[in-house]
């Protein structure tokens, strides 16, 4: 019989297996590669970090009680979806999110991650991918569920109040979103096979950034007992990439 811990090493395998020599062509194909991410849990008063590395020991001693689970090729995340009532609390989130915050203007990147939607909460805005600074502070860039639509967020030269459609959910409520940064502000994004391009406002090229994408809710939420969860199957940033989808 095998072991509990050898059960999930075996999850975690796959979990953890490398992708830097996936050509950009062969991005269709998910692969999940959390190097260089750490699994953040955000609660009202605190966040609990962890290295993707130990997270297959950490699930074992959890026993269950971890809001993630290790499944072949990829990983569950929960949090809780209602509003904080109390002053200076934060939004609950559970996501991967790079360690190193990096800039825009240093060097073009390639970011990319597949979410299936496996719970929507009864209130509020499903967020898919952020790009933003390691506080409290507006993201750059926030892509997130508005009924079947994905739209983007942020400091956008050509977004608008609403937002900018990026394509939309497919049937199953999956996402496969692909990001592409360039030093100068240029933005490329392929969802579900719908490409996109647009321009970073100049002021968010010099903000310390992280790329993180998980489960989390914003805007009108309510504040009795919800959930949200979802499963990530693909993962990966390259930095010093270049951007080859995008057009001056």
């Amino acid at each position: 019989m095998k072991s509990p811990f050898l059960l999930a090493a075996c999850a975690l395998a796959p979990f953890m297996a490398a992708s830097q020599m996936v050509a950009f062509a062969a991005l269709a194909v998910p692969s999940f590669d959390p190097a260089g991410f750490e699994l953040r849990e955000t609660k009202a008063f605190s966040i609990a970090v962890e290295p993707a590395a130990s997270l297959g020991e950490k699930q074992n001693l959890a026993q269950g009680t971890a809001p993630y689970r290790l499944v072949p090729g990829g990983i569950v995340l929960s949090s809780e979806a209602r509003k904080p009532t109390a002053y200076h609390a934060r939004q609950p989130r559970t996501e991967l999110s790079e360690i190193r915050p990096w800039r825009v203007q240093d060097a073009s990147a390639s970011l990319d991650t597949t979410i299936h939607i496996d719970r929507f909460p009864k209130r509020g805005s499903v967020i898919l991918a952020e790009l933003g600074p390691d506080d409290d502070n507006a993201p750059v860039m926030r892509i997130l569920v508005d009924g079947d639509r994905i739209v983007l967020h942020g400091q956008i030269n050509e977004a608008t109040a609403n937002g900018m459609t990026l394509g939309t959910l497919d049937s199953t409520h999956s996402a496969h979103i692909v990001l592409q940064t360039r030093p100068d502000g240029l933005v490329g994004t392929e969802i579900n096979g719908t490409q996109s391009q647009f321009h970073l406002a100049p002021k968010a090229l010099a903000i310390p950034v992280m790329f993180r994408t998980g489960a989390h809710v914003v805007d009108d939420i309510g504040t009795t007992p919800d959930q949200v969860v979802v499963t990530l199957t693909g993962l990966s940033a390259r930095h010093g990439v270049a951007s080859s989808r995008l057009r001056s």
